[in-house]
């Protein structure tokens, strides 16, 4: 929120709430020149605070079935530069999945602390496609010390985007 003014939070909040929002329509709502609402649009793309604009898809109407949380432990070793040995491995571990045949979709993965060092949020088609996965690719990795894998069985809820909450 540094540098950003209830009109920049206004803004921010109507396109979270529909991303393809016309900027006149967001300019009328909010009693601003659309001409104003755009440069601020663009300051806050530039700056990162706006990442992008993107449809978001069921991964169930892709044919994604199964959903699972993985964890992994992973053995600690030399950072290559400022990445470390964990970062490493997740990039290895998405590219892979990417690359070969009949291996899920990582949608997520995030280096935690804790017991575990990264979770990864896992979307396979069909079940050999996850088994697959789980005990045969995964143990391919010198640096994976442990796992533990958790079936979602529920979505009560997803995707739910940060408050925006105006300065008053």
């Amino acid at each position: 929120m540094v540098g950003m003014d209830r009109t920049d939070m206004l803004l921010v909040r109507e396109l979270v709430r529909d991303g393809r929002a016309r900027i006149s329509e967001v300019a009328r709502r909010l009693g601003v020149p659309r001409t104003t609402l755009m440069k601020r649009l663009e300051r806050l793309i530039e700056r990162g605070v706006i990442r992008g604009f993107r449809a978001v898809v069921d991964p169930k109407a892709l044919g994604y079935r199964y959903l699972a949380f993985i964890l992994v432990k992973a053995r600690r070793g030399e950072g290559g530069g400022s990445v470390s040995s964990q970062e490493r491995l997740v990039r290895r571990i998405v590219e892979d999945c990417r690359r070969l045949e009949l291996m899920p979709w990582i949608e997520e993965a995030h280096i935690v602390t804790g017991t575990y060092d990264i979770v990864l949020k896992v979307w396979a088609r069909e079940w050999d496609e996850l088994t697959r996965f789980l005990i045969v690719q995964l143990p391919r990795y010198r640096e994976l010390v442990e796992t533990y894998t958790m079936l979602v069985l529920l979505t009560p809820l997803e995707g739910e985007p940060p408050p925006v909450k105006p300065r008053r």
